[in-house]
């Protein structure tokens, strides 16, 4: 029963304990914004709306024996998702789940995250990710594993940004910005990057810097997430923050409509065909070839 992993809200609490400690300093927030390059997809790469970015490379120690990464119910599993057959899927990753698999935890958080063959949950999905949460190595040697640990954490950040009331977990900001900056700073991860830029740009759990959120959400936007650039395409076409221009806020949304999900960006989607409706015929054309000429120097990855 998925119920029995709906924990209080001080069980839930205590999985994030170790999120409040500052393990990188202040400083990075000055360090240059490197690009970072597509990890090569593994034979069995997860696909279920993954954030994509290259961890650093963990320290080599001696090998460990754990449990095999795909099994074959997850196997059956992952591709009755990728067909939209969720109700199977859902049977495989319960069954994995029960057997502690984390991978199997971390696609019931998305299932029950977004709705797929189950009710929207938002407290369900926060339990599945605590539970990959809680078995998150920081010298993992498996890229794989380390990943999914890390979206883990980015997701739950966005649950702790603004509360989950079902379940008790108040907004709590400040905390969620805590993390978003130690998974920016130890990942380059451009979803931790775009939340911070947005709060730094607002002010939210942080102190307003709107130079600084420019930095970050440019820093999301290389790496192409969809939000990001959205956010940037809004800036420049209200002037707010930057001077305005609506050619560049078009190109801003013209490139995040190449990588945004149909399931999870309507608002950028719905946008974006508004801005189309309204953008003059030349503002249009010269928006389109300004995104041809960034695509080629950040392209979007295909096949995630």
């Amino acid at each position: 029963m998925c119920s029995r992993w709906i924990v209080g809200s001080k069980n839930i609490i205590k999985h994030w304990i170790f999120q409040t400690g500052w393990f990188l300093t202040i400083a990075l927030f000055c360090f240059p914004f490197l690009t970072s390059q597509p990890a090569r997809a593994a034979d069995e790469e997860p696909g279920a709306g993954f954030f994509d970015y290259l961890p650093a490379a963990p320290e080599i120690k001696l090998p460990k024996i754990d449990i095999p990464f795909w099994t074959d119910d997850l196997k059956k599993a992952r591709r009755a998702y990728n067909r939209g057959d969720y109700s199977r899927a859902l049977k495989f990753f319960r069954r994995e789940s029960e057997d502690g698999n984390m991978v199997a935890d971390w696609y019931l958080g998305h299932m029950y995250r977004l709705g797929q063959g189950v009710s929207r949950d938002p407290a369900v999905a926060f339990s599945y990710y605590s539970r990959v949460v809680e078995s998150f190595d920081p010298e993992e040697a498996d890229n794989q594993r380390l990943r999914i640990s890390v979206d883990s954490q980015i997701r739950l950040a966005d649950y702790r940004r603004v509360g989950i009331a079902s379940s008790g977990i108040e907004p709590n900001p400040t905390m969620a910005a805590r993390t978003y900056l130690r998974i920016a700073s130890a990942y380059g991860h451009p979803a931790a990057q775009y939340a911070l830029g947005e709060m730094n740009i607002i002010g939210e759990g942080v102190a307003k810097n709107p130079q600084q959120g420019l930095k970050w959400l440019t820093a999301a936007a290389r790496k192409r997430h969809a939000g990001a650039q959205a956010m940037l395409g809004d800036l420049y076409w209200s002037g707010r923050n930057v001077q305005k221009s609506e050619t560049r806020g078009l190109m801003w949304y013209v490139l995040a409509m190449e990588t945004a999900k149909p399931e999870e960006d309507t608002q950028i989607i719905n946008r974006y065909n508004e801005l189309m409706s309204i953008a003059d015929d030349s503002v249009r054309l010269e928006a389109e070839a300004r995104a041809r000429v960034w695509a080629e120097q950040f392209p979007a990855k295909t096949g995630n």
